[in-house]
């Protein structure tokens, strides 16, 4: 196999994918190497990667324009025409993707055409839909911009003296990175996180504030979900997991669907136990490398991933072609069994593609 230069890396999305499917974790992480097993595979599969569910979509459009907005009350610009502006190149941006999307020919792969909506590939006529999700979109953001969430947060934009961070939309994964070279298990591995929004205010309290655009959960509203720990573990690392309870941390889930939120203050132990998450996540993740060597980051052959045998997430897949296809050429070859994976890390059913670098 080729030797490629990149390490292994762990993010709260790409463990997600880890646990949600092992064959669409290979497919989203090591699609390159299916260039030397068939080059259709391999080009469908970069194909399929790219592309993104009408429902995704729009909910990474709404983080875009809250994060567009935020950066206006930043700036003390956030006047009605200044919002309107902000709100039409959105939908004009949308606009131009979608008929990108529409026309393209998915029947082969042009690498100089990413953007791509996964309704299209399969040939599904979506402009009814596409365009009922433009008007909800923005009665959503409207109704962001009056709630008392919104308030709330502006508040924080009052005192200059607070240190806030907007997360930008185009992503810059260095700044992503966790600084864990002090854990051993975590040597040569990259780990990944970047709140939307959080705040250091003049009293030392640190606030975040993670965006939801999808179903409210079943669940007490004080609970802290992984994926905040995992930021506040992040934000906390100049200071030292040691000295946490000498701070006031807190991190908030926001549902935009409903307008409500989630979560509460985040404690040492809730630092402690996502470090331990991280070191399992990472450890079944090296079971699918070659020599378990995470410097190369060079995986067994792709017939040691197995399927999910939940076919409602088959039904709903990206991949799903192109892992039917696949699955053809895996009979015709010995199955190499790994043994002993270790599946039992707990995660937050929250799915989001985009958080990390393929």
């Amino acid at each position: 196999m080729s030797e490629f230069k990149n390490p292994l890396s762990r993010s709260i999305s790409k463990s997600t994918v880890l646990h949600f499917c092992k064959k669409k974790y290979y497919f989203s992480t090591y699609s390159n190497y299916l260039n030397e097993v068939d080059k259709w595979l391999w080009t469908q599969a970069l194909l399929a990667k790219n592309l993104k569910s009408v429902d995704m979509r729009f909910g990474e459009k709404m983080h875009d324009l809250i994060s567009d907005y935020l950066n206006l009350v930043k700036t003390w610009d956030d006047n009605l025409d200044k919002i309107k502006k902000t709100k039409e190149d959105l939908i004009n941006q949308m606009d131009q993707e979608y008929s990108v999307s529409k026309n393209r020919d998915y029947l082969k792969y042009d690498p100089n055409v990413k953007f791509g909506l996964t309704e299209h590939y399969y040939g599904y006529n979506i402009d009814n839909i596409y365009q009922n999700w433009k008007t909800k979109l923005l009665e959503d953001f409207d109704k962001f911009i009056k709630s008392e969430i919104n308030k709330e947060v502006k508040e924080y934009f009052e005192d200059k003296s607070n240190i806030l961070f907007i997360e930008a939309k185009e992503k810059d994964f260095e700044s992503m990175k966790i600084q864990i070279e002090n854990i051993p298990e975590l040597m040569w591995i990259n780990v990944y996180a970047q709140p939307d929004f959080w705040i250091i205010t003049t009293n030392k309290d640190y606030i975040i504030y993670d965006r939801k655009y999808w179903k409210v959960p079943n669940k007490d509203k004080s609970l802290v979900s992984n994926q905040l720990k995992i930021y506040a573990y992040k934000i906390l690392q100049k200071i030292g997991i040691e000295n946490v309870d000498n701070f006031n941390i807190k991190g908030f889930e926001v549902y935009l669907k409903n307008l409500e939120k989630f979560g509460w203050k985040i404690t040492k132990q809730d630092l402690e136990d996502i470090e331990k998450t991280i070191i399992s996540d990472t450890t079944i993740q090296k079971q699918f490398l070659i020599n378990q060597d995470v410097e190369k980051n060079q995986p067994l052959p792709s017939e040691n991933f197995p399927r999910t045998n939940d076919l409602q997430k088959c039904s709903n897949c990206t991949f799903y072609k192109v892992c039917e296809e696949l699955k053809k050429f895996e009979k015709t070859h010995k199955i190499e069994e790994i043994n002993n994976i270790d599946d039992s890390v707990n995660n937050d059913n929250e799915y989001n593609e985009d958080d990390f670098p393929f």
